[in-house]
């Protein structure tokens, strides 16, 4: 089983852990039980026949998934029980090298495993069709070296390189490859992005190229016509004691709050929190989450979340803050804040990477509407940017009332083509017959929706009628919160324009976001206009 090592076993949870377990080793196996995603990377250079996963009955597919996203070279066996024709075709599809039924024999299970390893071992030293394979004698290279955990390149004459987030990603994957060369398709598919091309790897590469020359150095990374990048230098790792740190594209900024806090540990932080404090905004910070088209599959927009982390350490999203903040000159503060810097940021993505944003999400408090929105067209204007890169999406911890005053500023923000929507759990069909004629996009509903339909059938079926209710009012759909597949195949059989959850894209940092949105398609993050004016660019 030499050639059984690295292969990862994904199986249900249970008792049949504990019998292959006792099977494997008694033929021999050596295994070790796994039970975090971020342990996968650290596993597999351990001097041990087979990984084992145990996840809970019926998510072996998302998890496989998330592995073939997160480790595309890796070997993955996925098994199940009751394994259907379709069952298998799934697993399939979504990355496994094998799909197995949990009551196979141990000798079969090996002989597979046995496979995968050799068929991906081939894979690494194949050539590649269009290539001639040159020896290369590397004791005449000069030795270039990544330091400080990836984060600096040094060229062989002791010039240091600061790397940004996807820079140093990118001189990832060339020491991870085999002899420092891969495809483009190969970088998009090993980082779990769903892209049609790959000119983000092209512009990403340019840019570092410029960035080397400007420091007086030539970075030796050659163009393999058709088919993708190599290091011709030698290019090294440097390993620091006890590290084990797992680079990935999409590492969140802000993580989710574990445990909500009771309304008394909010109101003593929130003590701490003076937005009118200009250092205040170091402790705030945007994450990014891609929503998908329903139609198409392809990423149609994204929702910035803004989180703020005090100083015990708690972690707060913004409208938790803005739901408890009781002072309404902070909060109105705060909105401000979270509105300018996301401009500044659209407008700073233009202007230094080409990459023209649109559709993004920003969640405000409905009541802090009045007093921003007629201000809102010069700021756009200010920064020169189109009404379409902004959305604003509106949520009340209270009954949301039609007034004369909110219908005039919603009408105005319409006017000047800028899209509202409603953030709502609510689908009783009383309430949502009240938002028949508004000037709004259309309405966000929130993860605990699907969530609480995937549980009850009765709670489904409301679902339902309250999206075709919608509908026939004239307005679009998001729903929030698909993180499995039974959700995804929920909301596709809703009426809905868009969904969006960690299925399909996790919290994402702004170098995944932008590097997400380089590598889309054209009509992702661009209005008409804007895809007329950047052809021929990055995107």
């Amino acid at each position: 089983m030499e050639h059984a090592r690295g292969v990862l076993v994904v199986l249900e949870e249970g008792e049949g852990l504990h019998h292959w377990q006792e099977q494997l080793r008694v033929f021999g196996t050596k295994t070790s039980v796994i039970r975090s995603l971020d342990r996968v990377a650290e596993a597999r250079q351990t001097q041990v026949d087979l990984l084992l996963f145990p996840v809970e009955p019926g998510y072996v597919p998302l998890m496989v998934a998330k592995l073939r996203n997160d480790f595309g070279s890796l070997g993955i066996v996925a098994m199940q029980s009751g394994l259907t024709a379709s069952a298998r075709v799934q697993l399939l599809l979504t990355g496994a090298d094998a799909c197995l039924s949990l009551d196979i024999q141990a000798p079969e299970l090996m002989a597979w495993c046995h496979a995968v390893r050799r068929r991906n071992v081939y894979a690494m030293v194949a050539e590649v069709p269009g290539m001639q394979e040159q020896p290369q004698d590397h004791s005449g290279l000069q030795e270039w070296t990544l330091r400080d955990k990836g984060w600096t390149l040094v060229a062989p004459n002791g010039v240091g390189l600061e790397l940004t987030h996807s820079e140093r990603q990118l001189m990832d994957a060339f020491v991870r490859h085999t002899d420092a060369r891969f495809s483009r398709e190969d970088l998009m598919r090993d980082k779990g992005l769903a892209a049609s091309d790959s000119r983000a790897v092209d512009s990403l590469i340019s840019r570092l190229r410029r960035k080397a020359s400007q420091a007086g150095v030539a970075l030796p990374i050659k163009s393999v016509h058709g088919w993708g990048y190599t290091f011709t230098g030698k290019l090294m790792a440097q390993l620091e004691p006890q590290d084990s740190e797992v680079m990935e594209f999409y590492t969140p900024r802000d993580e989710p709050e574990s445990v909500q806090p009771t309304p008394l540990e909010l109101l003593s932080a929130l003590e701490t929190l003076d937005v009118l404090d200009p250092q205040a905004s170091e402790a705030l910070s945007f994450s990014y989450q891609l929503r998908v088209a329903t139609s198409t599959g392809q990423y149609s927009g994204v929702d910035a979340q803004v989180f703020w982390t005090a100083p015990t350490g708690l972690r707060l999203s913004s409208d938790v803050v803005l739901s408890y903040m009781p002072d309404a000159i902070h909060r109105q503060a705060l909105c401000e804040w979270m509105l300018r810097t996301l401009l500044v940021d659209v407008r700073r993505w233009w202007q230094e990477y080409s990459l023209r944003a649109s559709h993004i999400g920003l969640k405000l408090p409905v009541d802090m509407l009045m007093p921003i929105h007629k201000r809102l067209p010069s700021l756009l204007r200010q920064f020169e940017l189109q009404p379409c890169c902004l959305e604003l999406d509106l949520f009340s911890d209270e009954e949301l009332e039609g007034t004369p005053e909110l219908i005039q500023a919603l009408q105005y923000l319409k006017d000047h083509e800028i899209q509202v929507w409603l953030t709502s759990t609510n689908i009783e069909n009383n309430k949502l017959n009240r938002l028949r004629g508004w000037p709004i996009s259309g309405v966000k509903l929130e993860a605990e929706v699907i969530h609480r339909a995937c549980r009850e059938p009765t709670f489904r079926a409301l679902l339902e009628t309250a999206c075709h209710l919608l509908t026939e009012q004239g307005f679009e759909l998001v729903i929030k919160g698909v993180d499995t597949l039974e959700q995804r195949d929920l909301a596709l059989n809703l009426e809905l324009g868009h969904y969006q959850g960690r299925l399909t894209s996790e919290l994402m940092s702004e170098d995944g976001f932008l590097l997400t949105l380089a590598s889309s398609e054209p009509s992702f993050g661009q209005g008409n206009e804007a895809t007329r004016r950047l052809s021929g660019s990055v995107l």
